[in-house]
């Protein structure tokens, strides 16, 4: 990678808000009530406020090895051999986390907009439109998180007008009646829908900004928390939490009940979903941008262009092989937590605690 590229924090901020907020947004206002009912708000927002310490760890790291990248500080760290096994987790998380992404928003597509189309010919030809994003460098992933960045605000403030009509308050309530088991529970559900964040580890040393850089990062961050809050409390006020928790995707499933007076638009969920899919391009290129940048590094090779393609039957095969979205949450899901875990705060985690031993002993 080129140690002279350069990023705006404004595209930090963006690719902070694009890479988090993907499909998980559609159905984490049911996952959360089936764990804390009407306060699932709360697990929303402490699950994300969770993650700034770690945001906030890597942002140390890179100040205490200054003009170095991931990758470098990596090395230095914890040796060029452990440092590919580090690289071969985050592959293996960003090779799952990708694979579930895609096949959940097959199901979607196929449930709402493409029913006849079979979800082998959707899942490749959302592989290869994201294929080419990934083979690009960091400042164009960047720009166009920046172009995906509006889409989702718009889409919240949408959100928020059509479901007004419909918006009864009396469903938010009672609020605070849980014990610290459901609280954990809610948690533990909600923060896997904040992760993504660990791309900072390679956009933060390329900051042009770099004093301000964790500022915009953590405003984005905010902003996924606020986004999220919004999303539950509409759909909360607008269902209720009883049949909040029986739908799967209650995001969708709101914009499809929307009936517009005098509106021309027909099929709402179809328009939102087709806008939907660049959300999710923003969320898998990246992804799939550090993958082929993890392999480049372990074999050391410069170029990461070449193991992108390579790359895609075997996301494919892992995205298809459940058979159903149960069978996603049981095989592929189950094991992606253990790696999100890993990757996004042990990981960071160790690597910033012996950064820290080793800068100090250094120093001393």
């Amino acid at each position: 990678m080129d140690g002279k590229t350069k990023i705006s924090n404004v595209q930090i901020k963006a690719l902070m808000v694009t890479i988090t907020i993907g499909v998980g947004i559609l159905s984490l206002p049911s996952d959360i009530a089936m764990k804390m009912g009407n306060d699932g708000w709360l697990g929303i927002l402490l699950g994300g406020l969770i993650t700034i310490p770690f945001i906030i760890m890597i942002d140390r790291l890179f100040k205490l090895y200054p003009n170095k990248d991931f990758f470098q500080v990596g090395k230095e760290v914890v040796r060029p051999l452990g440092f590919k096994f580090v690289l071969l987790i985050f592959l293996i998380y960003n090779v799952l986390t990708i694979s579930v992404s895609i096949r959940i928003f097959t199901d979607i597509m196929k449930t709402y907009l493409l029913e006849t189309t079979p979800a082998e010919i959707i899942i490749i030809t959302m592989l290869l439109a994201t294929s080419y994003i990934a083979r690009c460098q960091i400042q164009t992933i960047g720009r166009m998180a920046v172009i995906i960045y509006p889409i989702i605000l718009g889409f919240i403030i949408f959100l928020l007008i059509i479901s007004i009509p419909n918006m009864d308050l009396t469903n938010i309530y009672p609020i605070l009646r849980l014990d610290y088991k459901s609280i954990l529970r809610g948690i533990s559900t909600a923060i896997f829908s904040y992760t993504g964040y660990e791309f900072i580890l390679l956009v933060l040393p390329m900051a042009e900004n770099r004093e301000k850089a964790l500022k915009y990062s953590l405003n984005g961050m905010l902003l996924v928390i606020g986004i999220y809050l919004i999303v539950f409390f509409v759909t909360l006020s607008q269902y209720g939490v009883h049949q909040l928790k029986r739908e799967i995707w209650p995001t969708i499933a709101l914009v499809k009940e929307v009936d517009l007076p005098g509106a021309f638009l027909e099929n709402l969920d179809g328009i939102v979903l087709a806008a939907w899919v660049m959300v999710v391009y923003g969320t898998v290129g990246p992804l799939l941008n550090f993958s082929g940048i993890a392999i480049a590094e372990i074999l050391n090779t410069k170029s990461h262009k070449i193991y992108i393609l390579p790359l895609i039957p075997i996301i494919y095969t892992i995205a298809i092989l459940p058979k159903s979205l149960v069978k996603t949450d049981e095989i592929l899901w189950g094991i992606l937590k253990y790696f999100s875990i890993t990757a996004t705060m042990i990981v960071p985690t160790i690597l910033f605690l012996l950064g820290l031993f080793k800068s100090r002993r250094k120093n001393s």
